[in-house]
């Protein structure tokens, strides 16, 4: 007979466990919010905005009413990040936390869902505890849920509807389909990327769809409505409002690319040789490489310093052993769902590998859950081994060995993130640091000037001032007017209100204000005493003008 008290401890215990994840998981969430990121960037500001023009009227910045794409900057972001923050904005308020909130809420929610769907795959709830462990505690994880990005949302449509998929493959119920599609709905309205995952779910679920007679075939037909209805849904608003941004990051729109190829053509004229077809599979097969290894993923991480930093590892030296030794117990094993796992390890580097940029956590990011199944699965079989064939005192110093070294990178990455990175001039930098303090001395000063003239040479300033004065949305629905898209495919706001965003200094205007970076200034008969100066730690990010 089953003992029922032995299964209630074994449920506490993994309840337990699984509480222990989520503390880890909130503190890596929450620890220093304030400060790293260091300050918000125009994106999120963006998506803030928007659920709170939406909040406000039912509009986006630009009045469009229930938008299935924010227009933004001209690069049509997916709407469903800024949709799920209206009632959090309403709550709290918006501010850098309510807008990155909703992020902290994605990371928590990947210990459950790594969990759940671990023992769909294996069974093994050990394996599954170990899942929830590696995905509380990775930096890959964080770097992006710690602000308001689109691709950890993504990702966790992605896994949950992973999870319906294997119920479904084992129970071919409704609902099981139902949620599946749901959540795979729910991921193509919140990241461009899932759009590549789209025909491996659509193929997979056709598969098991497939009638072996006409009456199982009727018996379908509504879970075939459901799919396509999943389909047209997701796509169909492509249609309508283009794909601007996703179209100019394509390799074949990168004009290195297009010289490459005409400067080989000129030195070695063989078309067999070099033609789109054969550079572009070198291009995406370096490229796709790239990501798996272990400069990526262990030692500098992505290059754009928004999202990564050198010496910020996304996995440690360890894990990645591990995913090896995961893939090869998977193979010798036969799990039954190795294929599945090894498909979407090899699907999620194909969003970045198919632009022209260096590996990047964002368009990759999914990568990261696999990895973390070929290393659950590989640390829980090879300890079993282990632990059947060596002496215990030799099996403790293996595993004491192999924990202190995974702490040691674990820690050496965080420290790095949380104590250096933000401290950085070229972090600060890039993430557009200064405009919270700018638009307080807007704020404080609006009456006493006409114009306020602001540089546009990095970014998109006036979304700043919408996001931190919290500038009416339905006043400034009426007077958005964005410019044709520029050669990064993104269009600019010139002007509203009293805000001008050019920097061209009229020294004998009256009541004006100029701010631009210092470098705009250096050469201008002007008393630089009479300058302010809006600094971000020891940088000096802005100068003002007052006339």
């Amino acid at each position: 007979m089953i003992n029922m008290g032995r299964v209630r401890q074994y449920k506490y215990k993994i309840s337990f466990l699984l509480i222990i994840c989520l503390i880890i998981s909130i503190f890596f969430s929450l620890y220093k919010i304030d400060q790293v990121p260091p300050c918000l960037n125009a994106d999120e500001a963006a998506h803030g905005y928007n659920a709170y023009s939406m909040l406000k009227t039912g509009r986006d910045e630009y009045g469009n009413f229930l938008p299935t794409r924010l227009v933004s900057f001209l690069d049509y972001k997916l709407p469903l990040y800024s949709y799920l923050s209206i009632p959090i904005i309403a709550i709290f308020g918006l501010s850098d936390f309510s807008t990155r909130f909703l992020n902290i809420l994605v990371a928590l929610s990947f210990v459950p869902l790594m969990y759940w769907l671990s023992n769909e795959l294996f069974n093994n709830k050990k394996i599954s505890i170990l899942a929830s462990f590696f995905v509380s505690c990775s930096p890959w994880v964080f770097i992006l849920t710690r602000h308001a990005h689109e691709g950890a949302l993504s990702s966790a449509f992605i896994l949950l509807s992973l999870i319906y998929l294997i119920k479904f493959h084992k129970q071919r119920s409704l609902l099981n389909f139902i949620v599946c599609n749901g959540a795979l709905l729910g991921a193509g309205f919140s990241y461009h990327t899932a759009r590549l995952f789209f025909p491996v779910f659509v193929f997979i679920q056709l598969y098991l769809l497939f009638p072996k007679n006409r009456k199982i075939f009727r018996n379908n037909l509504l879970m075939y409505l459901i799919l396509f209805i999943t389909v047209i849904f997701t796509f169909y608003p492509d249609f309508h409002y283009g794909a601007n941004r996703v179209a100019n990051l394509f390799y074949l729109r990168n004009s290195g690319f297009q010289s490459r190829l005409l400067e080989y053509r000129t030195e070695h004229g063989n078309p067999f040789v070099h033609n789109v077809i054969t550079e572009s599979i070198r291009d995406v097969s370096f490229r796709y490489l790239q990501q798996l290894s272990p400069d990526f993923l262990i030692i500098n991480g992505d290059k754009n310093w928004r999202f990564g930093f050198q010496n910020i590892g996304l996995i440690t030296p360890i894990e990645y052993l591990f995913i090896f030794v995961g893939i090869g117990y998977m193979l010798l094993r036969k799990e039954r769902y190795r294929w599945f796992v090894g498909l979407f390890m090899i699907i999620s580097p194909l969003p970045n590998a198919l632009t022209w940029q260096d590996a990047s956590i964002t368009r990759s990011y999914f990568l990261i859950f696999p990895m973390i199944f070929f290393t659950s699965y590989g640390v829980y079989y090879l300890y079993k081994d282990l632990s059947n064939n060596l002496q215990r005192n030799k099996l403790y110093l293996i595993s004491t060995s192999l924990i202190i070294l995974f702490c040691f990178f674990l820690y050496n990455s965080f420290d790095v993130y949380f104590n250096h990175y933000p401290k950085r001039a070229l972090t600060i930098r890039a993430w557009q640091c200064g405009y919270k303090e700018l638009v307080q001395y807007i704020a404080d000063n609006y009456s006493k000037f006409e114009t306020f003239y602001i540089t546009d040479r990095h970014g998109q300033p006036y979304i700043f001032l919408l996001y931190y004065l919290q500038y009416d949305p339905e006043k400034y629905q009426k007077m958005a007017k964005i410019s044709a898209p520029d050669k990064y495919g993104f269009g600019q706001i010139y002007k509203f209100d009293k805000f001008v965003f050019d920097i061209n200094v009229n020294l004998k205007a009256k009541k004006q204000v100029f701010i631009g970076y210092p470098e705009a200034f250096n050469d201008m008969p002007i008393d630089k005493n009479k300058i302010k100066h809006i600094k971000v730690g020891t940088e000096d990010i802005f100068w003002i003008w007052e006339t």
